[in-house]
This record gives structure tokens, sequence and C-alpha cells, in this order.
């Protein structure tokens, strides 16, 4: 028997209730079925990584693809990789194209010159997640993310200050972006915050991996005065030539060699945490393309190496002291601080923002001095 319902004007004809029943029976069954396929063909995510340098170079590189893999096993993902890709657009673009054509749907730009091209390159492939820890992540699937290594710089800054028996102190750094400037700012507060008097003078090599120039960049230093060195490139020449001419030393990023009680400590990234949480949000949806991903201390993100036991009581109690106040107030830059051509820069119960901190940064607190 036929019954007939009326539905906005329209007629709809229902069979009686066991054929409706049957039906409904039929459609259960095609659920249960499709919900119980192999794994296998879900398609796996795939993850690109992009280095400026040699995956195994024990140090910048060498951290970065160590600390992406641990989070595609620990998601279960797959990693491809391309490694010594310079930092212009044509070897970015040639990369990623490539590592697309290999299955990528999330893409890290593991280098600062990388930053300037992201947002293009995400645009014309707007199926993938782009992470890169510079640049604007202006486009819908980009964003930047860094950890916020600056904290530990300054503490670094306060061991070093604390150990310098000439007040001179020397950084070998890269090139002059606001990557390697909040970190030699961050560095020479701690510095001057335990010896006012203290110098900081600095050089670059406008390279990230020059050895025969950071060994250089050393000497030249040393002849200046400087008895504790430090440095903000991909590999640890500088601290190598250091235990070499019997100097002080601090460390950056990563530490792999065992050295002498002159090696004071080092400011360590744990790519490993935010390369986890990235892609765990990306995965999950939970990512917000908007937002930038930028932790420190509070995330386990940053941390100090071991201080060696020529670190003072002193500067432990400061260090331990210090740490304790960013935790709270997550702040360095704050209060005066004037620039090294005596520019105030910032005043009391101020702060400098993150947006010039993470790309704007364009000059040096006061005790830096340019090596000429």
């Amino acid at each position: 028997m036929w019954k007939v319902w009326k539905l906005k004007g329209k007629d709809w004809a229902v069979l009686n209730l066991p054929l409706l029943l049957v039906a409904l029976i039929c459609i259960a069954l095609v659920v249960v079925i499709q919900s119980f396929r192999l794994p296998g063909v879900e398609r796996q995510v795939v993850v690109g990584c992009v280095l400026v340098g040699q995956k195994e170079d024990r140090g910048w590189n060498e951290n970065h693809s160590i600390g992406i893999m641990n989070a595609c096993r620990a998601h279960n993902c797959a990693f491809v990789l391309r490694e010594q890709v310079a930092e212009s657009k044509d070897a970015v673009s040639t990369a990623v194209k490539e590592l697309v054509k290999e299955g990528a749907n999330v893409i890290f730009l593991t280098s600062f010159g990388y930053g300037a091209y992201m947002d293009e390159i995400a645009r014309e492939y707007s199926k993938v997640a782009f992470f890169g820890i510079s640049g604007n992540g202006d486009a819908n699937n980009s964003i930047t993310y860094f950890t916020r290594l600056y904290q530990a710089r300054y503490l670094t800054g306060i061991v070093a200050g604390d150990a310098s028996k000439t007040g001179v102190l020397g950084y070998v750094a890269s090139m002059p972006n606001p990557e390697t400037l909040r970190d030699i700012n961050a560095f020479t507060m701690g510095m001057r915050f335990v010896n006012p008097k203290a110098r900081l003078i600095v050089r670059f090599t406008g390279s990230w991996n020059n050895e025969a120039e950071e060994r250089k960049s050393v000497v030249l230093l040393d002849e200046k005065g400087a008895d504790v060195i430090t440095f903000h490139e991909d590999t640890d020449f500088a601290v190598q030539e250091a235990e070499k001419r019997g100097l002080m030393s601090v460390g950056y990023d990563v530490v792999y060699k065992k050295y002498s009680e002159r090696f004071l400590t080092a400011a360590i990234n744990n790519w490993k945490v935010l390369y986890n949480k990235m892609l765990g949000d990306y995965l999950s949806g939970r990512i917000n393309f908007s937002n930038r991903y930028w932790v420190g201390f509070e995330a386990e993100a940053v941390a100090l190496y071991p201080l060696s036991p020529l670190v003072s009581e002193k500067a432990v109690f400061l260090v331990s002291l210090e740490k304790k106040r960013i935790m709270n107030e997550r702040s360095v830059f704050s209060g005066v601080i004037y620039d090294n051509q005596g520019t105030l820069r910032c005043e009391e119960d101020e702060w400098i923002s993150d947006d010039e901190l993470f790309n704007g940064l364009d000059w040096l607190v006061e005790g830096v001095e340019i090596y000429e």
C-alpha cells in the first residue's frame, strides 16, 4: 500500500515500513564495509625539507633534519629532502618543485634566505603547506616559525661577560639580518648586565658556512683582545679555533663535540619539540596560518648547555635568577635600551614587539662594535 507525504509542495512516495528498513540496513552495511578499509588506502602525508647545507654537517642543517625526521616518525609521515640549496629564488623554486613531484604535502624551508621567496612559491602550490624560519607568511598556506633562542643567548651573555678578564668579547656572525642581530643584541645585553663596560666585537663573514673565514675571524678578534668567542654560523669552526688558541668560548644551536672546560656553555635549540608540535597541528587541523610559531623556555624549545666548572657561582646565580624572570615575563628586550649609535630604542615600561624582533630588527645595541 502506498502512502504519500507532502513536503514543500512536492509529492514524495515512500514504500511501506519493511522495505524502508531493508534499505536502511543496506546503507548501514555499505558504511561499515567502507570503515574497514585497509590502512594503506589512506594517502600518507609526505614531508619535504629544504636545507642550505649538508644534512650531516654536525651543526644547523643536521639539527633541523633530525628534528623533522623525528617528527615524521612520531606522526607516521614520509620524509623527502633537498640539501645544499642556495638562498636564491631559482634554487628554492627548483627544490620545491622536485619535492612536490615526490608527493610533498608539507614543506619546511629551514634557512633565513628562503623566507624572501616563501609566499610567492606557496601561492603557486596552494595545496601544499609551507613553513619557513623567516619571511612574512602572508600566503594562505604559509607560516613562519622559530625558537626564541635569544632568551638563551641572553643567559650565555651573562656567563661570558662574567668570565671575560679583558672585558672584550668576540662574535663571529654570518650576515646582519634580524635573526643574527637579535641574538647578537641579546648576548650583549646579558654580557653588559654583569659587566656594564664590556665590549662585543662582531665580525661578519658573509656566509653561513666558510671555515677559512670563520677561523680567520677568531684570529682577528683574538688580536683585538677578545678572550671569549661565540658565533652564529652553521658549524662550530669558531669554537674549534678558539680551543686551538686557548680562548674561552660559547656555543650555538647544537653541541656535538666534547670540548675543554674553556667551553663555557651554549645556547641550544631543541628543534624536535617545535617540529613535532607543528606537524601534529597540521595533521590534526589545529594549525592557524595567521599566527607564527615562536616558542622558547616555556615550551622547552631552547635551553642552556651544561655550564663549565669554570663558570663562577655568581654567574650561576644570575643565570638562574634571570631565567626565572624571562619565564615569568617572556621578555629580554624590555626597559631602557639604547643602540650603539646612542639612539633610544626602548623606554622604561616598554618592550620591543615580536614583529620588529622577528622581521624588522636592523640595529645593534650599545656595546656592540663591528670589526673594521
